[in-house]
Formats: structure tokens, sequence, C-alpha cells
């Protein structure tokens, strides 16, 4: 074939786009060590050529004119004859091994003296990325750099909660300012970009915990099977990425109320010999491993059976959550020290009030109870002052139940009953938290336990932030109990059973159990005000 005008295939003449493609899988197979991405056809006739299926439809229908057999997918060991048309205009694109010899490549009437260098011309590539001598570290860092940028804008986007792009606002005059692009699509967009599979692993990886961020469970399970084919562990590879992999595997099973599933996936990390080293060297991998260990403990803790076996269940969850906590600094993640600290600020409180730790009552019920709520108080403390913790509630949620819990709990109590209960004051929590208190301002509603509740779901009615149906049940929850207890049979309190109950039918069968248990803690009649909303 002749890369000097005119281009010819055989003596005959041939579409430009068709033989650029052919080149840059012959280049990418004689000098590089990946294949072909849509990214780099996109960056190259982007503008010009508008459909990239189309360009890639015909450049295909030439290949099988000029009988050479160009692949495409992940799997660079298929035959090309057996590979679906379906999904080709996607790539990867690759030159089949035994098509190589059958390309020479011509300059006037002569092969040129150097190739490589003619063929990168000819393919627009930067000579400065063409060495004299093949060096793959060289060919890495000289790859187009989309890929990390797309990344970095998606990890931002999910820090900051941003997971699809939003509306854009109209414009008031001022500069413009970069419009988000969401952490979905960058993640989708570095996918696209990805040079190997250890990149494209990182993208699917972080695009799996956003759906499971998220709550939605089938886009993760899609993503997980794509992970998992991406990171086949009878592959080579990165041992961090395919420690995470069975990591996000085991928070599925988690959210799926598979604890056996969890547990399970967790142990293919210990019992791996090449897997294992990230326990012990990889902070993150650890804190992963650690916490999720510490929910499973408390899930156990908080079942009916043997006290002494729910005690030492509750003893592994405390330990566990210290050392996911430790492994978080060590990983100089503050994101991630946020939300172990949290954790720990509610089961301190909960195993305390069930005779989990301390049944001797060592320690006095206020001063447990201070404690929790100085570690929900650092938990806050660190989402204000890092801009970490993706608009979460839990925080919120957490201290009204501590707050609340120094209550004795009585069974489907009267309202002059549960009007009697003392609990924590707002005055006493602000003092409880110290030195973290800067988060809870009177701004925030820190007068009474009823105005945060209500400056919280405002944010959420007006669009601020989203909140999920579990977190909208708990805070409903929590407004009809401190609504009781502060002004009795009120239209906010009327109105706060129904807006649970109508929130309760949008919850999984354990959760909403949960909350039917939990109802028993309020009158009848209100109990019965939820139900009728469902």
């Amino acid at each position: 074939m002749r890369l000097d005008a005119p281009q010819k295939i055989d003596g005959q003449p041939v579409r430009y786009q068709s033989l650029w493609l052919l080149m840059r899988v012959y280049y990418a197979a004689h000098y590089e060590t990946s294949p072909v991405t849509l990214a780099s056809l996109k960056i190259r006739f982007g503008q010009a050529a508008g459909d990239m299926r189309m360009l890639v439809s015909r450049a295909f229908s030439d290949f099988a004119r000029w009988g050479i057999a160009v692949g495409w997918g992940d799997d660079r060991q298929m035959d090309v004859r057996l590979l679906p048309t379906r999904g080709r205009g996607k790539g990867p694109f690759w030159l089949a091994p035994q098509e190589m010899s059958r390309i020479e490549v011509m300059i006037g009437d002569a092969a040129p003296a150097d190739a490589r260098r003619a063929i990168a011309a000819f393919l627009g590539l930067p000579l400065a990325s063409v060495p004299d001598t093949q060096s793959p570290a060289l060919d890495y860092v000289m790859q187009d750099i989309a890929f990390w940028h797309h990344l970095t804008l998606g990890k931002r986007d999910m820090q900051d909660g941003v997971f699809f792009a939003p509306p854009c606002a109209p414009s008031a005059g001022g500069p413009r300012r970069q419009q988000r692009t969401g952490a979905i699509p960058s993640f989708h967009a570095a996918q696209l970009c990805a040079v190997d599979d250890v990149q494209r692993g990182i993208a699917l990886l972080a695009e799996t915990i956003v759906w499971r961020r998220m709550g939605d469970a089938a886009r993760t399970k899609r993503t997980l099977a794509t992970l998992a084919a991406t990171v086949d562990a009878n592959r080579p590879g990165s041992p961090t990425l395919r420690a995470m992999h069975w990591i996000v595997q085991a928070w599925q099973a988690y959210a799926s109320r598979d604890e056996a599933g969890a547990l399970a996936h967790l142990h293919r990390i210990s019992d791996d010999a090449t897997l294992a080293p990230c326990l012990v060297y990889n902070p993150r991998i650890r804190f992963e491993s650690r916490n999720l260990q510490a929910l499973l403990h408390k899930s156990h803790a908080a079942r009916n059976g043997p006290i002494s076996a729910r005690a030492q269940s509750a003893a592994d969850a405390l330990a566990a959550f210290s050392d996911a906590l430790q492994a978080a600094f060590e990983a100089d993640s503050i994101e991630l020290a946020q939300h172990v600290a949290a954790n720990i600020g509610l089961s301190l409180w909960l195993f305390w009030q069930g005779a989990l730790i301390d049944p001797g009552r060592r320690l006095a019920a206020a001063d447990v109870q201070r404690q929790a709520l100085r570690w929900i108080g650092l938990s806050e403390w660190i989402c204000d002052r890092f801009g970490v913790g993706g608009n979460s509630v839990w925080n919120t949620v957490f201290l009204l139940r501590i707050a609340r819990g120094a209550v004795p709990a009585r069974r489907d109590p009267d309202l002059e009953t549960l009007r009697a209960s003392t609990p924590l004051a707002v005055d006493a929590f602000l003092d409880a938290v110290q030195p973290f208190g800067a988060p809870f301002s009177r701004a925030k509603g820190f007068w009474r336990w009823t105005d945060v509740i209500v400056t919280t779901l405002d944010d959420h009615e007006e669009g601020r932030v989203r909140f999920e149906p579990l977190q909208l049940a708990n805070l409903w929850f929590e407004m009809l109990w401190f609504a009781l207890h502060q002004d009795g049979d009120s239209p906010q309190a009327l109105h706060a059973a129904r807006s649970l109950g109508r929130v309760l039918p949008l919850l999984p069968p354990p959760d909403r159990r949960f909350f039917r248990d939990a109802l028993r803690l309020m009158p009848r009649e209100f109990q019965r005000e939820v139900r009728l909303a469902q």
C-alpha cells in the first residue's frame, strides 16, 4: 500500500479514513502495547467525519474488500471471523497477528528506510513520540491524556455528589462557569479513552461505586459484570484493582442483604496469595475490608440470639471500625475517616444501650452519650471543613437517634407518656460536641430538634440535595417522634406520620420491617396514621 498521494492499495485508490484506521492498527500492533481506541478516531476525525459509526462501518467494508482481518473488542485472541458485529463501532480496534506480514508499506515505489517514522507522519502522530528504539514507558506517557482528564473530572463530581450533569442555569451576564459533566458521563468518557484494561478497570470501578452510592442495584450489577470481565483473576493485572473489585462485589452483596456472600468476597482477598499483601501494605484496601467487616459484625450484634455471641460481635465491630479509622488516615483520605467516625459514634451508643458493651455499667449513660455525639461531631466537622461527604444526611439521622436514645423505650406509649420523656436538649448537644461544634449553627435550625429536621428536609424538597428513600424515612420518623414530644397531637406531627407512610412502600422488605418495629415507640393513633398513608 502506498502512503504518499494518491494513496492506493494494490494499485486501487482508497478512502483516506479507512487507510488511516488500517495504518493506525498496524502501527499499534508493531510499536505499541495497546489496541486503538475509539477516542483516537474522534481526536483525528471528530469534526470532519461527524458520525463515527458510519466511518467505522465504511472502514470495515473496505477491510473486507481488501481481504485484511481487523478485529475489535477486548479479546484480541478471538478469531476475527467469530466476532459479533454488534458493538463493533465502540472499539477498541486491533490487527490480527497473522495479518502483519501481508501488509507492505510503500512511499513512492519503495519501502521507506524508517517505516515507523513514515507511518507516524502519515497518521499525524508527534514525531517526538517515535524514538529510535522502542520505549514502552515513553509510549505510555506520550499517549493522549484524555483518559486522565475525564477520570479526574469524574472523581471531583463524585466527591461533590454530582452524579449527572445538572441542568444549565440561565446566564445572568456574569462570567461563564464551566458546566459540570457529572461523574457517570465522565467515567463513561474515560472508558472510551482507556488504552488498556487497567485504565478501563479504574474507570469501571469508579462508575460502579457511584451506582452503588445511588442505590441503583441493577446498574451496579451490570457494571460489576463488566468490571469482573476486565480484571479477570486469571489474567495478570493490578492487584489493587482486583482486590477493589472483590470489595465492591462484597458491598453489593451486603446491600442485597447477602451477608454470607459479602464475607465470602472479602475472604477471596485474604485467601489469594497475590492479593493478601494488599491488606497489609495498601491502607485503602485495608480500610474498605475492615469497614465492611465492622458493618457485618454490627448486623450480627443487632440480631436476636445468645447475649455472649452478640457481645462478641459488638466488640469485633468496634475493633474493626477502629482499625478502619486508622487505615483511613494512613491512606490520607479524610473522606473515609468521616464515614467511619460516624459509624463509631452510632455503634458505641447502640451497643452500650443494649448492654452489649460495658454490661457492668462502669460508664455513666451521659458520658457514653456525649462521647458518641462527639464522634458524630468529628464526622460532620470533617464534612464541613474539607467539603467531603457527598451531601449525606446520615450524620443528622445518627445524632437525632442518639439524642432521643436516652429516652427509655416503651411499647405503644400513650401521648402523655411519650411527652414525659426527656431527650437530650439541643444546648446540651452543642456543649457535648465541642470542639467540633462549628457545623451545628443556629442558622441550620439548632434551636429545637424539629427545626433541625425541617431545615434538612427543606434542602431535599427544594432540590439542593437528593436524599434516598431510606434517609427520608429516617428523617420523617425522627420528625414524628420529636414533634409529638414537643407539641403533642399537632399538624406537624400528623404531616410527619403521613409523609413517613408514603415513603415506606419505597423501601426493601428488611427496612420496612425495621420501621414496623420502630413505630411501636409511637402512640397507637399515629401508628395508624402511618399505615393509612401507605
